[in-house]
Order: structure tokens, then C-alpha cells, then sequence
């Protein structure tokens, strides 16, 4: 056979299996009015298949009158193929753990078919739920893997790594009901991603336990993903979404919004968030200069600024937040950045009382809660501090650059005014900071953001290890 002759012969290329198909799933409930409404709806459901249409015509009016019904989930279709890793996000209520427990069959559909292509799956929805608390954890763990189509053979070999994973000694051979809360869902998710399952699905349990077990758990995680199973996780952990998944999907009030990249799911997520906080007003929110500061272009933009309704004190501070919005350095509104990105907050203040020296502050918390950055104007540059007076209206813009694990963080904006007095020959020292700052407003709860690994950066996608990057030199001399 000739050079030509196989260079001409076409490539096959094996079109990745399809997993998962959902095709215009709807799930719905019907809630009463009155008690009786539920008997006369069974009766008229009592109807037998061969009863004349016209009857049934009417069963149907009738039923449709009884009660309301209400959509969990509607038509949502949806392929998944084998080997991907997809995240389900949404606000509480948006249908995600309905949907979770569609395709694991612990509900059905109204409407709609749910195919899986395979027989091997494994949910992690309430762990421990299903253990029988009389039963001792060896045969709970024996009876769940039965469950999961597990043979004899590759059940009773997974029983040492179950202990392992677990780390649960010598009670595995006691009763669960003697177990304690924490042991009984570490041993249900040892059990569950020991079954080496085709598809996985985590609804809010992808960690358990102390800080040590829910590293283990995580590192299992990735270990799956690149052993090639197919995870469903749903998570309002956007870190976790981020770097877990490829796709995700996103729901709100049981609709699908977007179905693609995690990350620009996400993003949309966050949006979707403001929209729903926000009220009706758009403002005309003006950067002359890029978040980086750097920038000599001017760009002049409309976009809804979102209203702050939690800060103390609200109705009696002497100035107090009118609205904000949070950008990245390319000027677009999101809530996923990278590390080393900047993250820019405009915000509008309105002033109530005459005050001296008004500093414009942030801070930033991590998921715990703990203080990682509050920074206030006066310690960036004191001489661009100034006095206001009531009536006065002006905008601001903080920002900050990310050097920060990858993670979800908040973020929070205060005002404070610090006395002329306090400032000795240009220099404020952290006692008459302390005697002379009067708090003003601070906001609660304002932003929710996540930040990922840097995809963009030369050599290492990630800048360091720990909670925060400082500048840093290496000098190395020749020898």
C-alpha cells in the first residue's frame, strides 16, 4: 500500500458516550386550599383508563379547580456526556436538590424522561439517611454497596478502604445508633465513593467533618474527577463549582438561565443575584481610570447599581451608602476573579451631617468569617482625605488586588472620620487613630466573590501558598 493511500484513509474519531439525557423534565406539587380538596382530587383520579373521553374531559376542569399547582422543576432537558463534571447552582429554592434526587430516582417526574446510561450510580444527598441504625457499620456499608449493584467479591474488597477513609477503628462493628453524628456520615461517605461509581452525585456533602477529614474528602473528589467519573455537584460553593466542574448548570425558580462553562456560569450566577437585591433605578457610573489606576482611556457607562439596604447605623448616620457595583479590571460586572486580578467597588455616598476628615474603607472576610484585608483610605494616601458637608453627594472607587487563595470571600465598605487633631506633623500613630476615628457607617453583608486559580499566568497557575501573596525578592548569587 502506498505513502498516499494512508495518508487518504480517514480518521475515526469515537464520539464521547452520552451519561445522563433529561428531556423536558418537570416536576410539580399541588398544594390545597382546603383539606377536602385532596379527597375529591384521588377520587377523580380513580378514573379507570377505558372511561369515556368525555368524562375524563371533565375530570381534568374538575381537578384543575382543586387546589394550586406548583412547579419544583420545569421542562428541563439536558445531556450530560460520560466523563464530564457538571455543577447545579442556583439560589435556595431554585429547584437543585429536586433535580439531584430526579435523576438518583428518589423522586419522579411529572413530566419529562430521565435516561441514565448506566447502573452504577451513587448519591450523596442526606449521608446516613439510609443506614439502618441497628445494623453495625460493616453490614450497613455491605448492604449499601448490595444496593448500588455491587457482586459480593468487589464488596467485601472495599471494606479496608472504607475503614481507612472513614477512620472509625474498631466501631465499625458496632450498631450505627451508637455512633456519633460525625462518625455516621463519615462512614457514609467513605462508603459512597468506594463504590468506584460511573456517575456521582453531591448534593451540599462534599465535606464532612473536622478540617483534616474534609481535606481528605476533597482530595478524594479531585481523585475521582481525574479517574474520569461523571460528579453532579450541587454546591453554593462557587470555589468548589469552579474547580471540580466544567460545566455547570444554572437554575432559578426551577427554570434553566444558562447551561455551559462553569466559570461563565458562575458569573452569571452572581448577577442573577444582584438582579433579584436590586430595585428598579439605573445611575450613570462614571471610571475615568481602570481599576488598575493605570489606564488612560475613559469609559462612561450605564449599569444598574445595586441599592444597599443593610448598614448600621442606617437612618441616623451622618453619611451612609447610596448604592454600589463591583467590577473587574476590565470594567465588567462579575463576582468570579482570578489571583492577582483587581477587583474595583464604585459606590455612591450620600452625606447627612458635616464631618471631618471622611475615609472611605474596606474589608474583606473569607467563608469563616475571618478578617483578611481592612483598608481605609487614610492609610493609602492621608492627603486625599477632606472634610463634607451635609447634603453632599460623591462617588468613590476602591480597589484592591487579589492576591489571595483561591476561595469565596465578602466584601464590606465603611466610612469613618478622623479628627485634624489626630494628625501629628503628617504622621497618625495607631493610639491617636484609636482615640481620635469616630465610626460613621459600615455595610453588612454586601458582596459575595470567588476567586480561582490564575489560568493566564506564566508557569504556575497559582502565586503562592497560604491565605495571601506579599512581595517577595530572590536573589541568587553566582557562585
Amino acid at each position: 500500500m502506498s505513502d498516499s493511500a494512508v495518508a487518504e484513509k480517514p480518521v475515526v474519531v469515537q464520539a464521547q458516550e452520552t451519561l445522563l439525557t433529561l428531556d423536558h423534565v418537570s416536576k410539580s406539587y399541588r398544594l390545597w386550599h382546603r383539606p377536602h380538596e385532596r379527597f375529591i382530587y384521588g377520587l377523580w383520579n380513580q378514573l379507570p383508563s377505558h372511561t369515556p373521553k368525555v368524562i375524563q374531559q371533565i375530570a381534568a376542569r374538575q381537578k384543575a379547580k382543586l387546589g394550586q399547582e406548583v412547579f419544583a422543576l420545569h421542562e428541563v432537558t439536558l445531556s450530560i456526556k460520560k466523563g464530564r463534571s457538571v455543577g447545579i447552582i442556583g439560589q435556595n429554592g431554585s429547584g437543585k436538590s429536586t433535580l439531584l434526587q430526579l435523576i438518583a430516582g428518589v423522586l419522579q417526574s411529572t413530566t419529562g424522561r430521565i435516561k441514565v446510561n448506566t447502573e452504577r450510580v451513587t448519591a450523596l444527598l442526606e449521608l446516613g439517611s439510609g443506614f439502618d441504625p441497628n445494623f453495625t457499620g460493616r453490614e450497613n456499608v455491605l448492604l449499601h454497596g448490595a444496593l448500588c449493584g455491587l457482586s459480593e467479591s468487589e464488596n467485601r474488597a472495599r471494606l479496608d478502604e472504607v475503614l481507612e477513609f472513614s477512620e472509625i477503628g474498631e466501631y465499625i462493628d458496632r450498631p450505627v445508633k451508637t455512633y456519633s453524628s460525625g462518625m455516621a456520615v463519615r462512614l457514609a461517605f467513605a462508603s459512597s465513593i468506594t463504590v468506584r461509581p460511573d456517575l456521582l452525585i453531591i448534593d451540599e456533602a462534599l465535606a464532612v467533618g473536622d478540617i483534616f477529614f474534609q481535606q481528605k474528602c476533597f482530595q478524594k473528589i479531585r481523585d475521582l474527577v481525574g479517574e474520569g467519573v461523571t460528579i453532579l455537584l450541587v454546591s453554593h460553593d462557587m470555589g468548589s463549582i469552579s474547580e471540580f466542574c466544567e460545566e455547570a448548570l444554572l437554575l432559578d425558580r426551577g427554570r434553566v438561565v444558562f447551561f455551559g462553562d462553569s466559570n461563565h456560569a458562575i458569573s452569571r450566577y452572581y448577577a442573577l443575584m444582584r438582579t433579584v437585591r436590586s430595585k428598579s433605578g439605573k445611575a450613570m457610573l462614571v471610571m475615568k481610570n481602570g481599576p488598575r489606576g493605570g489606564s488612560s482611556a475613559q469609559a462612561e457607562t450605564e449599569m444598574p447599581l445595586s441599592p444597599i439596604t443593610k448598614m448600621h447605623p442606617d437612618e441616623d448616620a451622618m453619611a451612609r451608602f447610596s448604592g454600589y457595583v463591583v467590577l473587574d479590571q476590565e470594567g465588567n460586572t462579575t463576582a468570579l476573579f482570578q489571583q492577582g486580578d483587581w477587583l474595583a467597588v464604585l459606590f455612591e455616598v450620600e452625606v447627612r451631617a458635616d464631618l471631618e476628615n471622611l475615609s472611605c474603607g474596606i474589608t474583606l472576610r473569607d467563608h469563616r468569617g475571618a478578617l483578611v484585608l481592612c483598608k481605609h483610605q487614610f492609610q493609602i494616601d492621608y492627603l486625599t482625605l477632606r472634610d463634607v458637608k451635609a447634603g453632599e453627594n460623591f462617588r468613590a472607587t476602591i480597589s484592591v488586588c487579589l492576591n489571595l487563595t483561591p476561595g469565596n470571600y465578602t466584601l464590606d465598605l465603611d466610612l469613618l472620620s478622623i479628627s485634624k487633631e489626630a494628625f501629628r506633623d503628617g504622621k497618625l500613630s495607631f493610639v491617636d487613630f484609636d482615640q481620635f476615628n469616630q465610626g460613621v457607617c459600615s455595610t453588612q453583608e454586601l458582596f459575595a466573590f470567588a476567586v480561582g486559580f490564575n489560568t493566564r499566568r506564566e508557569g504556575p497557575e497559582f502565586s503562592h501558598f497560604g491565605v495571601v501573596d506579599l512581595p517577595s525578592r530572590i536573589n541568587i548569587e553566582e557562585p
